[in-house]
């Protein structure tokens, strides 16, 4: 009989004796807090085609370019007095290229000028044609209103006007007068496209991307955008449209839940300016593993392989997960049943406290809890009796069962995320992306459960489709 027997055996008596026992809860630091997502740049464009601007532009002047009365113009025996009503005979020709927008407007004049003082009876009338070549520059003001500069030059064929002996022509007064017609021409085309305005439209874009967007079924889960910032770049005239660049700083994460998450966002900010376009984005993909689903687990894994240590059989009948900052709490619930003990005379139940820290074996794709020890608050009798029996082996023995495969659930969420992303999402702002890499996953533990979070990088745009005011 091994000499040690009767030592086992009087321990396990007195831990018999005391039938059912409880160790004091344990000392724990705060819980760790999810981390925050890395801020992105989701790249959104917003075209305005030059047909629709044109459009626009024909519109609103149907009656008339320019409706001037008593305009003083020099004439060269003093200050006349000018009439001049001048109509569009065409279309105007917009045409969205090198960096700024052309127009060209095609109109007719008919001018009235009466001479200056005492003969003012003397009036003159003529009609001209001509043609007012214009180039416009854009940009967005800090209320989100687009702003235009419109600037060129009024060309007008030759037609003379006669006062008594005086003769001019009315092309050159125009032309070297250009502020005549060309002013109240270029305010009439920046009052126009002034009115097809950004902001409603961008706040389609800043909520748009607020809408959680489903990216798996089993177990249903949702990629949550929250835009924190955006900003602008100069918008530029090319390729048949006025075209703006917008960066929409989010901060995207993976949540699953049974339906859309709620995502609150703040009112649209000011723009803020950005110097060049950019469609990078990070997302990042949290892999839950609630703690009563790692219990589970691994209560369903001793169940099948209960761990027997030194002769004892070790049953556990509950298990529990309690986060600490530096590591993760056990609190067991176990019966030591001694092998020789064929009358379970000595066999005993009650409850301690082990502690362990969790791993995460990236090229496996697996959660490990491993240096499984007893806690030092733990010194219940059972626990005693146990290093006697097999010193710390009962913690090398859990730490076998404390091993979760995430594996196929990280290699899901990278294809469905990939497969959904590419599929346009929205009907006035379309979303799409490409993912072009997943980073190394890396592991954390908060007050829900095991945290492996992994990045999803790759490109991402965002179109929005304009409509006017």
């Amino acid at each position: 009989m091994p000499r040690n027997f009767f030592l086992i055996a009087g321990l396990s008596l007195l831990l018999a004796a005391c039938g059912r026992f409880t160790a004091p809860e344990p000392q724990r630091s705060p819980a760790r807090v999810t981390p925050a997502p890395p801020l992105s740049t989701i790249a959104v464009s917003l075209t305005i085609p030059e047909s629709e601007i044109a459009g626009l532009l024909n519109a609103k002047t149907k009656n008339s370019l320019a409706d001037m009365r008593g305009r003083p113009v020099k004439c060269g025996i003093g200050w006349c007095h000018l009439d001049l009503l001048a109509h569009r005979t065409g279309p105007i020709a917009v045409e969205a290229s090198g960096d700024a927008l052309s127009l060209r407007v095609p109109f007719d004049v008919e001018a009235q000028m009466a001479a200056p003082g005492f003969l003012s009876m003397l009036r003159a009338t003529a009609q001209g044609q001509g043609e007012a070549d214009a180039r416009t520059a854009f940009d967005i003001a800090p209320d989100w209103q687009l702003r235009s500069a419109t600037t060129g030059t009024i060309h007008v064929e030759n037609s003379h006007l006669r006062i008594g002996p005086l003769v001019t022509n009315l092309a050159d007064m125009l032309n070297d007068n250009q502020d005549l017609l060309s002013r109240p021409l270029w305010r009439l085309v920046d009052k126009q496209l002034a009115a097809m305005r950004i902001r409603p439209q961008v706040e389609k874009a800043w909520a748009a991307l607020a809408k959680p967007i489903r990216v798996s079924k089993m177990p249903t889960s949702w990629l949550v955008l929250r835009p924190q910032g955006v900003r602008i770049a100069r918008p530029l005239a090319a390729n048949g449209a006025v075209a703006m660049s917008l960066g929409l700083d989010v901060r995207g994460y993976v949540v699953t839940a049974d339906t859309p998450p709620a995502n609150v966002i703040a009112p649209l900010p000011p723009p803020g300016k950005m110097e060049r376009p950019s469609d990078r984005f990070v997302v990042a993909v949290p892999v839950l593993l609630p703690y009563d689903e790692a219990a589970r687990l691994a209560m369903a894994s001793l169940a099948k392989r209960p761990p027997r240590i030194a002769g004892t059989a070790v049953r556990f009948t509950s298990l529990a997960f309690l986060p600490s900052g530096d590591d993760v709490v056990l609190a067991a619930r176990f019966c030591v049943d001694p092998d020789w003990d064929i009358f379970g005379w000595f066999a005993s139940c009650g409850a301690g406290y082990l502690r362990g820290t969790p791993h995460f074996d990236a090229a496996r794709g697996t959660i490990r809890v491993t240096g499984v020890h007893y806690d030092i608050a733990t010194a219940g009798l059972v626990l005693t009796t146990m290093r006697v029996l097999a010193g710390d082996r009962l913690g090398e023995a859990l730490s076998g069962h404390l091993v979760f495969d995430e594996s196929k659930e990280i290699a899901r969420l990278h294809a469905d995320i990939a497969r959904a992303l590419a599929t346009p999402q929205g009907r006035n702002v379309t979303v799409s992306a490409a993912i072009t890499s997943y980073g190394m996953p890396t592991l954390t533990w908060t007050k829900d459960g095991f945290l492996v979070v992994f990045f999803a990088e790759g490109r991402v745009k965002a179109a929005l489709h304009l409509e006017r005011a």
